[in-house]
């Protein structure tokens, strides 16, 4: 369904990690029940926005060389280089989500019209539409499952809970470097922290 590929794309608009299967396999089991149970909701949504010329071009940016550039030349900081190392110790995997980026591109967007509510016209504000239609109380519940009964699952979000993952992400946002990038991508229709917060609700965590 286009609209779980474009939420992988939103997830790590600014990159990832090279995926080891144990995490990505259990994103894709909390990817699959937000489609069952918001997924006909949240295709209407991303028809919608399609209708937006605003939407559409921080899309067409996302395909451009300038922000494939910008992904390289962020994936250079030692900051940055610092948290991928970290993930791809902890078993979550980058490039995974980076493939659905690449398999979203492919994809001829129709626009139709649709009676979805939608809150503005621009990236952010699908963002905060797709969280908003997400299923959070079951999201919430199979988060707790998943952490009582997958070791392997419990072990990369403990983890990302750590005083050593703080300190490697502090170190990143503390880069002028990388706020400057943060700054282009803003500018362009992306907004980091939306983007961050989006992948905490795939969770079930806000």
């Amino acid at each position: 369904m286009k609209f779980l590929v474009l939420l992988a794309l939103v997830a790590v608009a600014f990159a990832a990690p090279q995926p080891k299967k144990i995490f990505h396999e259990n994103f894709d089991d909390f990817m699959e029940l937000i489609g069952q149970e918001a997924g006909d909701e949240l295709e209407d949504i991303i028809d919608r926005y399609f209708e937006f010329e605003e939407f559409r071009k921080t899309i067409d940016y996302i395909k451009t060389a300038n922000f494939k550039d910008l992904v390289y030349e962020m994936e250079s900081l030692p900051e940055f280089k610092a948290v991928l190392d970290y993930l791809d110790g902890h078993s979550i995997d980058v490039y995974y989500f980076i493939d659905q980026i690449n398999i979203m591109l492919e994809y001829d967007f129709d626009e139709k019209k649709t009676r979805q509510a939608v809150s503005g016209s621009d990236f952010s504000s699908y963002i905060k539409d797709s969280i908003a239609a997400f299923p959070k109380e079951q999201l919430a519940a199979l988060y707790e499952q998943k952490l009582a009964e997958d070791e392997d699952f419990k072990a990369a979000i403990e983890g990302l809970q750590s005083d050593e993952w703080n300190e490697v992400y502090s170190a990143l946002w503390a880069s002028e470097q990388f706020l400057a990038e943060v700054n282009t991508l803003a500018e362009n229709g992306i907004d980091v922290s939306l983007v961050i917060e989006q992948m905490v609700a795939v969770f079930g965590q806000n």
